[in-house]
């Protein structure tokens, strides 16, 4: 009778025990291996998200390139590789018609250093306050480089100044 009762044991113990082993060492690992599968798309979805994202935002990056290339070049204008005095004095001139100042006469001196080179520009005109300053601005807020090193204004006739300015234009050295 023990001999019954123990085969229906070693069976049962066997089935649990086989069990037990494709639980732990198939069914654990694969449901493992799927939900790793499962985050692993989640952030992949998420990148292509992101791209499609940014492709519809910068939809032809060929205009934000030549944007920046025209930002690169006004920068290189900014501070040119020579001092270019004669376009400079050509500015001083179109602001001055502009803004209705009279320019007197300009006189460019040398002032260079090791890293830069500079030159001062000095400029005597005529123009009523709101054109001098409006003069002023264009020039210091033009498309390079510019300081203003010295500045006098006296009063000439009526409404009209007469000043005395100096320019300080750099450039790269060379």
């Amino acid at each position: 009778m023990r001999d019954k009762n123990f085969l229906p044991l070693i069976v049962f113990a066997l089935i649990i025990i086989l069990s037990f082993g494709w639980w732990q060492f198939i069914y654990e690992p694969a449901r493992r291996e799927i939900l790793s599968m499962k985050l692993e798309t989640r952030r992949l979805h998420e990148v292509e998200r992101e791209i499609m994202e940014l492709k519809t935002r910068h939809e032809d990056l060929s205009a934000f390139i030549e944007a920046k290339e025209l930002e690169l070049d006004a920068a290189r204008n900014f501070l040119p590789a020579t001092l270019e005095q004669d376009k400079f004095i050509d500015e001083l001139y179109r602001a001055a018609d502009f803004h209705k100042a009279r320019i007197i006469s300009v006189q460019t001196d040398d002032a260079s250093s090791e890293t830069l080179q500079a030159q001062v520009v000095n400029v005597k005109l005529e123009a009523d306050y709101i054109s001098l300053l409006n003069f002023l601005r264009a020039i210091l807020d033009g498309g390079r480089l510019t300081s203003l090193e010295r500045f006098s204004v006296e009063h000439a006739t009526g409404r009209i100044l007469s000043c005395e300015l100096s320019f300080k234009i750099f450039a790269t050295s060379p």
